[in-house]
């Protein structure tokens, strides 16, 4: 494989950082904006519920001024209008998940905010001269009202904000060139002064919480690196780094306690396996060789061990305790021998195997001590599994050896071949 240039790598890497931390920035203002929306969408039947029910304040304030029926009209549009979104706001929710989704949710709703402005702004055409001041009054109150009233809610989404305000503010206009020319003009620059200080605020509104948003997503982002990070070095102080096995610091803190809670009547073999002559594949077929061997060994230590015999495999399993050793923790009935596992395992594992096509023949020494047999601690037992699997190599390895007695002195093993 060919190598870049030590410059060139250190280049490439300054290019891509501003670039990795624009894609980050986009991503994190695609949350912004899904959570905008997520807020927008289920906090919108209440709103809706209220401003139908202003809506219907209105309808009878003009009514029972006027005794005119046509403002019923008006009313009418409010409670479709109003009745159409409510029910939409159920199927929305279902995109709120993905942003790209809670994206068009939000377009979707901007929409029907804008046919919501409309039917408010629609009062504005049954206002009339010849009307009560008070009926007039309560028109005028309600175009300029309706804006700031849905700024707490609406400016949340700025589109739907927008949406929604911009038919009120064009139906200001038509109602002061069309009801009041005389001064219109006048009207008109108050109307937009409104319309820009209105605007202000809801920017201001999104803006504040945007910046609140985007501190929660960070907090929440440097706390997902923060467990990210400690998982790692938790895996760091427990994992093996070349095979993924267990550690010989897991292997010692969860094996001990699984002796403190084993029953009287519980067997517990501990199984060490180490390679014979490793330091010859290692001279003869190179450093790589070795790590491919020690690789493939655990991986068949842990196929060849079935889960009803293996001890806590989910916590410690097989673990690498060593260069070449691993070791089991295996459990055994009252009627369970541990010499057909031991068979089996020293089968699997004297396999040849094969490297850049090249074959070699492993070869194994496996010591067996069991508890209570042996020993009822984890010091004793791997003292007697030692001398068991030293006992096994200097018979010429390729065996496995059960340790005998109470002890785990060399003269008081037996050994058997696989």
């Amino acid at each position: 494989m060919i190598r870049e240039p030590a410059e060139s790598q250190s280049r490439l890497s300054a290019d891509r950082a501003p670039s990795d931390r624009a894609d980050r920035r986009d991503g994190v203002l695609r949350i912004v904006t899904q959570r905008q929306i997520r807020h927008l969408i289920e906090s919108a039947g209440p709103t809706l519920l209220f401003g139908m029910l202003v809506a219907c304040v209105v309808f009878f304030a003009v009514w029972r001024t006027t005794g005119s029926d046509t403002i019923a009209l008006w009313l009418s549009g409010i409670v479709v209008v109003t009745a159409v979104r409510l029910l939409a706001l159920g199927p929305l929710k279902h995109y709120l998940g993905d942003s790209d989704a809670a994206r068009s949710a939000g377009h979707i709703y901007a929409l029907s905010a804008f046919l919501a402005g409309l039917a408010w702004a629609w009062i504005a055409a049954f206002d009339d001269p010849s009307l009560p001041v008070g009926a007039r009054l309560m028109v005028l109150v309600t175009l300029v009202a309706m804006p700031v009233a849905s700024l707490s809610s609406n400016a949340i989404y700025l589109p739907v904000f927008y949406a929604f305000s911009l038919p009120v503010f064009v139906a200001m206009f038509w109602w002061s060139w069309q009801l009041i020319p005389e001064m219109a003009a006048e009207f008109s620059l108050l109307a937009a002064a409104y319309g820009a200080l209105v605007a202000v605020m809801a920017n201001r509104y999104n803006r504040n919480l945007k910046r609140s948003l985007l501190r929660d997503i960070e907090n929440e982002m440097l706390l997902h690196e923060v467990h990210a990070m400690n998982d790692e070095l938790q895996r760091m102080a427990y994992q093996d780094p070349l095979t993924g096995l267990s550690n010989r610091r897991s292997f010692e803190e969860t094996t001990t306690q699984l002796l403190q809670r084993r029953r009287a009547n519980d067997r517990l073999a501990l199984m060490l396996i180490d390679m014979d002559k490793f330091k010859a594949i290692n001279d003869n077929h190179g450093h790589a060789a070795g790590d491919a061997a020690l690789i493939e060994l655990s991986r068949r230590i842990e196929r060849n061990s079935r889960i009803s015999e293996v001890v806590a495999q989910t916590q410690v399993g097989a673990a690498r305790i060593g260069g070449d050793e691993f070791i089991v923790v295996y459990r055994l009935d009252s009627e369970t021998a541990i010499e057909p596992l031991a068979t089996r395992i020293l089968d699997a594992l004297m396999v040849p195997m094969t490297f850049e096509n090249e074959k070699f023949q492993p070869g194994v020494s496996i010591g067996i001590a069991i508890a209570p047999t042996h020993a009822n601690d984890l010091e004793g037992l791997l003292r007697a599994a030692d001398s068991a699997m030293y006992v096994a190599k200097s018979n010429g390895g390729g065996r496995y050896v059960v340790a005998d007695g109470d002890s785990a002195a060399p003269d008081q093993v037996s050994d058997a071949t696989g």
